[in-house]
């Protein structure tokens, strides 16, 4: 063999050394990651494990807490059926004691109302009687008797009895007027106007002028006829009697009455 071959002979040996070298190392590198990497797959297992573990435990805290939960709401359910037992129990004696309490007052009503009807009827024949046996003022004291009771119809029967028996009594004035309050109670408008202007046209100066001019007035505005003539009588008031309540009374009413005019067609008033 030439010099030349040897050479390159040992080229070649060198160069196939230095490649299996090279393979080894790599080989060790790779070898050395899976050791690595299997390490880490240990810590991971090894975590994984660990926090297997400690779900488990929490699992089985979760279920003892979850079985006394339920064992809670168990023992509540008892209590609230027996406490809606309870109140259905008290409920059906309240209503019992409020059914006998209604029946009781019910009756002591009732009562009552036949005691005050007795003692009214008891009343009313005692003045009837008065009526009949008594003299003109017994007979005019009654009737007054009623209309203050705003027994208007019984006291208009009386006043209309009296100014029948006696139209020159002593006390035939006020008769007449209190006949007018009778009949106004009655919403009898146009028979109280008739007992006010007689009033006024036989006793122009009494001291009932100035409220007989009023109520008039008023039976007229009612009677929702003659309004200029019931407003000339309330201006007649504040100009004649300035300082009476009756003044002050027909002044109200002239407002009214001046803001029906004001107001526009179809206007509530």
């Amino acid at each position: 063999m030439n010099r030349s071959a040897a050479i390159l002979l040992a080229a070649l040996s060198l160069s196939g050394c230095v490649a299996t070298q090279r393979d080894v190392l790599d080989l060790e590198n790779q070898a050395d990651e899976l050791k690595n990497q299997v390490v880490e797959l240990k810590g991971t297992v090894t975590s994984m494990q660990a926090n297997q573990a400690d779900l488990l435990v929490q699992f089985k805290r979760l279920h003892e807490d979850l079985s006394s939960f339920t064992e809670t709401m168990r023992q509540s359910q008892d209590e609230m059926r027996q406490l809606s037992s309870k109140i259905d129990d008290l409920s059906a004696g309240v209503s019992s004691k409020v059914a006998a309490i209604g029946s009781t007052l019910t009756s002591q009503q009732a009562k009552s109302l036949d005691e005050q009807r007795a003692a009214l009827a008891k009343q009313e024949a005692a003045l009837s009687s008065q009526l009949q046996q008594g003299t003109p003022t017994d007979l005019f004291h009654a009737s007054e008797v009623r209309l203050a009771k705003k027994s208007f119809d019984l006291a208009a029967k009386g006043f209309e009895d009296y100014i029948a028996r006696f139209p020159k009594g002593a006390l035939v004035d006020m008769a007449i007027y209190n006949l007018g309050e009778s009949y106004y109670g009655l919403k009898k408008w146009e028979l109280a106007g008739r007992q006010y202007g007689l009033y006024l046209d036989k006793f122009p100066k009494s001291a009932l002028t100035a409220s007989s001019r009023l109520m008039y007035a008023l039976c007229l505005i009612n009677l929702k006829k003659n309004v200029p003539e019931a407003r000339q009588y309330l201006e007649s008031l504040i100009v004649d009697f300035p300082s009476s309540p009756e003044a002050k009374a027909a002044a109200q009413h002239l407002r009214k009455l001046q803001a029906r005019k004001a107001a526009p067609p179809g206007a509530l008033r």
